[in-house]
């Protein structure tokens, strides 16, 4: 049976939902076109050689060509999509997970190096979080940083804990995750030398009123090892290094899982993807999980918001309503040193012409400072598409705002 995904099947809610977004329909005939991707696992652990027997061991399982992906350590290129993971003895073995290149370049943009507090904001099903982890170990396995996990769903945080404990081997001693609201979350980082018990035990003669303090659902971890789930782990005051807000979105960029509706019914793209009302509100949580990410974020310390959709509303509408709240000499958008090399990127979307610049008059400058922010498109980078902006904080301004505020830009009329 023909599983391509064209303008022909999709149902008319979801045309007009691509029309109203901007979106070229054209883009989802390139998904019987794509690969599959997968990540080996503990990439920075392996010597050349290990790394090109598993490659030949994938290209025999799968029976068909395999890849390094360039300018992405640790990606495969599966140059057959349908290849089923379980059919392969390194997934098996529990040597790679599947994860598409594009979510792996998002995570990477953050540049985290070993001893990083990182927040990861959304961070279900939690392949970015476990890469996330891996890059903080990876100076001989030992980490003193810290990867912290948040996502509203404590089904969704329960998966990401099983993948963690399945895959993360000794890195899961530095992974703690909260089944909390990312919009409203306020746990600080652990403090310095959380890992120390000399450390700990001071910190517990300079503050006895803790001992025996009740945490609430709020200051309490879901999942942490020992060290980093008692009352004297948590700094209180200590924001994070790094922040990943790969923020909920519709997924109309990721053409697999639009195509995986021709099975489960074309009618829940209704509740899913095209109902009006989320459409409408996806970009406000988008702007607030933002916002919210961050004032968690230490001065001189890197954002990175993504998504996997191509809706302008959900992408430079968002980063552009950000921007117009935080002046330049708050926040930089940074060019992404990893898409220097191979990957091809496409610049973003912006006003080409009199009729587009039609209610955006007033923020040309907005649109100035977001030049550096990328989109993959499938058509171009061979990958699921995504938006990329990584943002510098440039200054220790805390700025607090009316939740009605905080906005993706509007159209002056």
């Amino acid at each position: 049976m023909d599983t391509e995904p064209a303008a022909s099947q999709f149902p008319p809610n979801f045309l007009a939902f691509l029309k109203e977004n901007h979106i070229d329909v054209d883009v989802y005939n390139v998904q019987k076109d794509l690969p599959r991707y997968v990540r080996i696992l503990r990439f920075s652990q392996k010597s050349a050689c290990e790394v090109c027997e598993l490659v030949q061991q994938i290209r025999t399982d799968a029976k068909c060509d395999v890849s390094e992906v360039d300018g992405v350590p640790g990606f495969l290129r599966i140059a057959n999509q349908d290849t089923k993971l379980s059919q392969l003895r390194a997934y098996v073995a529990g040597d790679i997970i599947g994860m598409d290149v594009s979510s792996g370049i998002a995570a990477l943009s953050l540049s985290v190096e070993p001893g990083d507090n990182v927040l990861d904001l959304c961070c279900a099903p939690g392949a970015k979080l476990l890469l996330l982890a891996e890059l903080l170990a990876i100076d001989a396995g030992v980490s003193h940083g810290t990867v912290t996990g948040v996502d509203i769903s404590p089904h969704r945080i329960a998966t990401c804990r099983s993948l963690i404990k399945k895959h993360a081997g000794s890195n899961k001693g530095f992974v703690r995750l909260y089944a909390q609201d990312g919009t409203t979350f306020n746990c600080r980082a652990p403090r310095a030398k959380w890992w120390d018990p000399a450390e700990i035990r001071e910190v517990q003669l300079e503050h006895p009123e803790r001992k025996g303090r009740r945490r609430t659902m709020l200051d309490k971890p879901w999942f942490a090892p020992k060290l980093l789930s008692t009352n004297y782990a948590c700094s209180e005051s200590d924001l994070y290094d790094r922040v990943l807000v790969d923020a909920e979105c519709t997924h109309d960029g990721s053409l697999a899982h639009v195509q995986k509706y021709e099975r489960w019914g074309w009618e829940h793209l209704d509740t899913q993807v095209v109902n009006n009302n989320r459409s409408q509100s996806v970009p406000i949580l988008q702007s607030q999980l933002l916002e919210n990410g961050w004032r968690m974020l230490k001065p001189g310390g890197v954002l990175v918001y993504s998504t996997c959709s191509l809706s302008r509303f959900q992408n430079e509408y968002v980063l552009g309503g950000f921007l117009s709240r935080h002046a330049e000499n708050e926040a930089l958008v940074e060019v992404i040193p990893l898409l220097q090399n191979q990957v091809a990127a496409s610049p973003i979307w912006q006003p080409s012409c009199a009729e587009e610049w039609v209610g955006l008059e007033q923020h040309r400058g907005v649109f100035a400072r977001m030049k550096c922010a990328v989109r993959l498109d499938p058509r171009v980078s061979n990958t699921s598409g995504m938006f990329i902006a990584r943002i510098r904080k440039l200054s220790d301004v805390q700025t607090t705002f009316d939740v009605e505020d905080i906005a993706p830009l509007k159209l002056e009329t």
